[in-house]
């Protein structure tokens, strides 16, 4: 089975290992957007890469996201067995080496089949569309260090105050008492 990878920004072949395992084909397109943009944003740049490229079933893949084993069988089976021609992957942020505790925004079409694939409007496929079940794993900072020096060096420092105010507000907005997820959240409301 041939899967095309469309890649919004820079992702490393190790990040894309278990498909290997898993299809006889691959091949990477990639899009040199913003990896946080809305797909639709770019949607001249998506038609153009899903028309190069040489397979039937599309995986979209942001920068800094990976795939396991679980997730590329899982891509595998629903490619082979033909029950949907679309699918939603939920991505799940890895902060410190633990998952971040935040609520997820609407799953995005992410593996879908060229045939049926809709060229404007929103993203979406002609048919059906189901969700999978195993998460792309996105890594965000290894460490709350490395997170505060990144925010050091692109943003502006907010005040104790100000920083105290954004903190509660993340914390209403997030509803979670998950200590990774806090301390993500601390390091983020320091700056603007």
């Amino acid at each position: 089975m041939r899967l095309s990878i469309i890649t919004l920004g820079h992702v490393h072949t190790e990040d894309l290992e278990p498909l290997t395992k898993t299809f006889e084909h691959l091949e990477q397109l990639v899009l040199d957007v913003p990896p946080r943009d809305a797909l639709t944003d770019h949607r001249a740049e998506l038609n153009r890469a899903v028309d190069a490229a040489s397979a039937d079933w599309m995986l979209v893949v942001r920068e800094r996201e990976t795939i396991d084993d679980a997730l590329a069988q899982e891509i595998a089976s629903a490619a082979a067995g033909g029950r949907a021609w679309g699918f939603r992957i939920q991505s799940l942020a890895i902060y410190a080496g633990k998952p971040l505790r935040i609520a997820q925004n609407d799953l995005e079409l992410r593996l879908f089949h060229r045939r049926h694939f809709l060229r404007r409007g929103d993203v979406g496929v002609q048919g059906t569309v189901v969700r999978l079940t195993h998460p792309l794993r996105a890594n965000t900072f290894a460490s709350a260090d490395e997170h505060h020096d990144y925010l050091a060096q692109k943003a502006a420092k907010r005040s104790t105050l100000q920083r105290a105010v954004m903190f509660f507000r993340y914390f209403l907005g997030a509803r979670t008492f998950d200590a990774n997820t806090l301390r993500y959240l601390w390091v983020e409301s320091a700056f603007k």
